[in-house]
């Protein structure tokens, strides 16, 4: 029996380091699963961080873009009330032309300023028209881009 007992002990000490060794392989596993979660949510909170920086600086941007339209409509309405004067102006140039001729009068001093002051008055109406015209497009291109990195923002985020 001590024959017996003596091949059963060995091989317990067999299945124990057999069952150690084990052991110490699945530790190492655990370790090196853990450093791998430590890395992958190390990178998940820098991928965060940046997606939140960039929906700061994306909104940041469309206050920006929205000021720029609020601002570009206020001078649209500003140059609208200065063509309705102008245009005011311009009748009343046309009027005064008219009453000219009606008395035949042929001061071409008279004439010559009422033509200058109308071409004045037509030239300041086409460069505020322009520059209106400029500054709605600058801000409808700014709108479009915008729009774009809003919906690139989507498109991440759904990622």
């Amino acid at each position: 029996t001590y024959n017996v007992l003596r091949e059963e002990n060995a091989m317990l000490r067999r299945v124990v380091r057999s069952m150690q060794s084990s052991l110490e392989s699945q530790a190492c596993t655990v370790r090196r699963l853990e450093r791998q979660l430590k890395v992958s949510l190390a990178k998940r909170e820098r991928e965060t961080q940046e997606l939140q920086s960039f929906v700061q600086r994306t909104e940041w941007s469309l206050q920006l873009m929205t000021q720029r339209a609020l601002e570009a409509e206020s001078n649209v309405e500003k140059l609208k009330q200065e063509i309705f004067v102008l245009q005011g102006e311009l009748e009343n140039s046309k009027v005064e032309n008219e009453n000219l001729r009606a008395d035949q009068t042929t001061d071409l001093g008279a004439v010559k300023h009422n033509i200058d002051f109308a071409l004045r008055s037509l030239h300041n109406i086409i460069t505020g028209a322009n520059w209106s015209i400029r500054q709605l497009t600058s801000g409808a291109e700014s709108l479009h881009f915008v729009a774009e990195v809003l919906k690139s923002t989507g498109k991440m985020s759904e990622v």
